[in-house]
């Protein structure tokens, strides 16, 4: 969990004489109305609220110490970093989701999905702080990616959890994912739910996946998950060994619309001066997978039906996640902070002077870089309401598109939604009533 701790003026001063590193370890204790603090959490130390211009000075640890009277306790708070220069609050606001913005004018122990989000706009802002804040959140339970295996691991994870909030389910199981052992085989995400065999496979689409899927990959797992009428297929699927994949592609067909659409996962490292940055600096696989992905849209073209029965903002179905290369997992079911761009939008970035491009001239996509793209919030929205993705006659083409991923060194995700489309409304309601997450 991650809590917020906002200093009084004269505990901001006792942590501004601290001097040395291991002073800042030592920490210091804080009395308050603090009961809430159950257990170890990261900490944002919050210094300057007395004048109006409250801003992120420290990360640390913190845990709940000994009573101190009646409602109050002493918080610990220790491995404290410094944060130089401090992090305005109102910066960290325009960086969160519009949801989550009220997260700054807040105390204590922050829920969940608050707290990954807040973490995720600090390490956007300060990318030089990812390696602190790893460390903090493997000290109070974090699972640390060490190797390419809980890597590619990881990012299946966050493909199956994007698959199930795509398809307006709980990704909340995606926490009963155990990460596998560096050193071992891949295993694919396996999640609770009803193993995809035939006697569950009722629904006639249902089938054709498995039959789209096939038997012949190393690593297989499948399942289906129902809400009401709907049902959900997700198949993870591995052909080569962890060591041999080169990434992965989420394919995301939702029957009842026949619509698809696919995203290609690219990681983003620590970059620039101090490595202060995220960026992903073009392979040379990515003109590969560009011209297989504008392919892919010509034959969607092709097959469109004529005119369109449904309207998108965007119907071309392949999209690129620039994600970043988590040192630890992300807490609970969080999905890995990224930037969605179309293949369209990276192969008009990578034409225009000055775009796109890293302090030495070089190709670089990244925060800093790219002007304007969808995150998992706005991204997951469009496509729940169908304002993205193909339209008509998909299912002709996405056969097709498994064998490629799988040739092409890929591992994938693949997910079908059936069952009648709910509509924005009753989608709406959901959403707050906390089935999405």
């Amino acid at each position: 969990m991650v809590a917020i701790l906002r200093c009084t003026p004269g505990e901001a001063k006792f942590l501004g004489s601290r001097k040395r590193q291991e002073q800042l370890d030592a920490g210091w204790e804080s009395v308050g109305e603090r009961d809430e603090w159950k257990s170890r959490h990261v900490v944002l130390v919050v210094t300057g609220q007395e004048r109006g211009r409250p801003r992120v000075e420290y990360v640390g640890q913190a845990r709940c110490g000994r009573p101190a009277g009646t409602f109050r306790r002493v918080v610990e708070v220790t491995q404290l970093h410094r944060v130089a220069p401090p992090v305005p609050m109102e910066d960290l606001s325009d960086q969160l989701p519009l949801r989550h913005r009220d997260v700054v004018d807040r105390s204590g122990v922050l829920t969940k999905r608050s707290g990954e989000e807040l973490l995720n706009a600090l390490t956007t802002l300060r990318a030089d702080l990812a390696a602190v804040i790893a460390q903090l959140q493997e000290r109070v339970g974090g699972v640390r990616i060490l190797g390419r295996v809980r890597e590619l691991f990881l990012e299946q994870r966050d493909a199956t959890g994007l698959a199930l909030q795509l398809g307006g389910f709980d990704r909340s199981i995606i926490e009963e994912a155990k990460f596998p052992e560096e050193g071992g085989d891949q295993i694919p995400v396996t999640l609770p739910g009803h193993p995809a065999h035939e006697d569950h496979l009722v629904a006639h689409d249902a089938q054709r996946f498995s039959d789209w899927i096939g038997s012949d990959a190393e690593h297989l797992a499948k399942r289906v998950f129902h809400k009401g009428d709907q049902q959900l297929f997700i198949a993870n699927v591995n052909r080569l060994p962890a060591e041999d994949t080169l990434g992965v592609d989420l394919i995301y067909h939702h029957v009842s619309r026949d619509s698809f659409i696919l995203v290609q996962y690219k990681k983003m490292v620590q970059v620039g001066a101090g490595r202060s940055e995220w960026g992903y600096r073009p392979d040379g696989d990515l003109d590969d997978q560009l011209k297989r992905m504008r392919q892919v849209e010509e034959a969607c073209m092709r097959l469109e039906q004529d005119p369109p029965a449904d309207y998108r903002f965007v119907h071309q179905p392949c999209w690129i996640k620039f994600c970043k290369s988590e040192q630890v997992a992300p807490k609970g079911d969080a999905l890995i902070g990224g930037m969605y761009l179309t293949r369209e939008h990276v192969e008009w970035l990578r034409g225009r002077p000055g775009l796109a491009t890293g302090p030495k001239g070089g190709e670089l996509f990244g925060y800093h870089t790219v002007p304007r793209y969808l995150d998992n919030t706005t991204f997951t929205q469009l496509v729940q309401d169908g304002w993205i993705g193909t339209r008509g006659r998909a299912s002709d083409i996405i056969q097709a598109q498994i064998k490629a991923s799988l040739d092409g060194s890929r591992a994938l995700v693949f997910a079908g939604l059936i069952g009648d489309d709910t509509t924005q409304a009753e989608r709406t309601r959901e959403r707050r009533g906390g089935l999405t997450g």
